[in-house]
């Protein structure tokens, strides 16, 4: 196998919850050692779950990532057992340093003088406050490529928001555009979309930082402003707005402006199918699949602008059509016939499905105290590479020896002095039981 395009390449991850844990962990898998600075002082809520650690009847009522703990137990060691950080940091090395004592930020020093990547996503303040500023860091060393996954940027008015997902998309205009017609934003489900797709924006951008190293030998910062990335989602949406007689945009549900689409009632319990008709010749095989020759007759339905006119009276007849059948039966039936459809899966029909087994979406990784779990591998292959997929996220500190006394040069008996200073360690204090 030929090597992966980052081995070689070390990278520093200071990142928390999502976007940011994503895209080290997609360095991580495409070959760069990313290691992880962990405090065992300040307990990090939003990247290893919640402390004080709920309850197991808690964690087995409850549902979401919030609550994915293995078995639904959190365990002796809670914090290595969270669902989440199970997933965005596999791969990963882990290390316990603490950047507001000085010792512990000369071994941070040590770290970047040696490392080629920094990524982080914590807020400007906290991030000013543990000296992650590009001239402080690029003077340890210049070669370095700094990352700062800012959710607005790094000046303007709102530099310093605080906040996650749902804030941010929020001003960018994209939670506007969910939901369904005439619901108001607070019917809307939230899918947090600039958490999915931040990450493939910032290993584009490192791999473009590393590729200009090669040719000046001098490092860079990179501004990534989370939200601004996500609203190249939205030229056209802007672009009608701006224009004087443009279309005034808004949640459209599961309908699509251009052509006829909807989700549709299948046979069961919450069950159900989509369908897309692009022309005549999709609406000319659904009216032939269904066996309603008369639906072509109706003069609401002869052409696709009159379609879309009427969509509500056609969504009517094809979810009478849809609701006594089964979703994949239908899937099948209309895929063999060129319409565009898919049943709607919740996660467990993902997992089962023949078509993602077959490919091996689903990679086994085995966890020392969490137990082995299948869980989504790359979305990129090529031939003749093999993604590092399937090494499971580290303990807490498991990696303190290798980082302070091979890669730091940390005596032994100073990396004892540290331990015993309460610097380095595997564990977080567990927190009282109220009352």
């Amino acid at each position: 196998m030929a090597a992966l395009p980052l081995e070689g390449v070390r990278v520093v991850d200071l990142t928390v919850v999502w976007s940011g844990p994503t895209a080290t962990r997609l360095m991580a898998a495409l070959g760069a050692e990313v290691i992880r600075p962990e405090s065992i002082k300040y307990y990090p809520h939003s990247s290893r779950g919640p402390q004080p650690y709920p309850p197991p009847e808690t964690i087995r009522a409850a549902k979401g990532l919030a609550a994915a703990y293995p078995g639904k137990e959190p365990g002796p060691d809670p914090y290595n057992r969270y669902g989440s950080f199970l997933l965005v940091s596999q791969g990963k090395l882990s290390c316990t340093m603490e950047l507001s004592d000085p010792a512990g930020r000369e071994a941070f020093n040590r770290l970047i003088a040696c490392s080629d990547v920094l990524v982080e996503n914590n807020s400007r303040m906290l991030s000013s406050t543990l000296g992650l500023e590009w001239d402080e860091l690029s003077a340890i060393n210049p070669r370095l490529i700094l990352v700062k996954m800012t959710p607005m940027g790094l000046d303007g008015p709102y530099a310093r928001a605080i906040g996650y997902g749902a804030q941010f998309e929020s001003i960018t205009g994209m939670a506007w555009l969910r939901g369904h017609p005439d619901a108001p934003p607070n019917d809307t489900d939230a899918t947090y979309h600039m958490d999915d797709v931040a990450p493939q924006g910032v290993l584009f951008a490192v791999l473009a930082a590393l590729m200009l190293r090669e040719r000046t030998g001098r490092g860079q910062l990179i501004e990534f402003p989370q939200a601004e990335f996500l609203m190249q989602g939205l030229g056209d949406v802007f672009l009608g707005v701006t224009q004087e007689d443009g279309r005034q945009f808004g949640p459209d549900g599961n309908r699509d402006p251009n052509i006829v689409q909807g989700i549709y009632p299948c046979h069961g319990d919450d069950q159900w199918i989509a369908i897309s008709l692009r022309d005549d010749q999709d609406w000319a095989a659904l009216v032939a699949a269904a066996g309603h020759p008369e639906w072509a007759g109706a003069e609401s339905f002869g052409t696709a602008a009159s379609r879309r006119q009427h969509q509500d009276a056609l969504d009517a007849l094809l979810a009478a059509w849809t609701a006594p059948q089964d979703k994949q039966d239908l899937f099948r039936k209309l895929q063999a016939a060129g319409i565009p459809a898919a049943p709607v899966y919740d996660e467990a029909d993902a997992y089962a499905d023949p078509h993602f087994r077959s490919r091996g979406v689903f990679v086994p990784v085995p966890h020392p105290t969490a137990g082995t779990f299948d869980y989504p591998g790359l979305w990129a292959r090529w031939p003749g590479l093999e993604p590092r997929t399937g090494v499971p996220a580290p303990r807490l500190g498991e990696h303190n020896e290798y980082v302070y006394t091979e890669l730091l040069g940390y005596s032994a008996q100073e990396y004892q002095h540290m331990v015993d200073a309460g610097l380095i360690g595997t564990s977080y204090p567990r927190p009282a039981a109220p009352g």
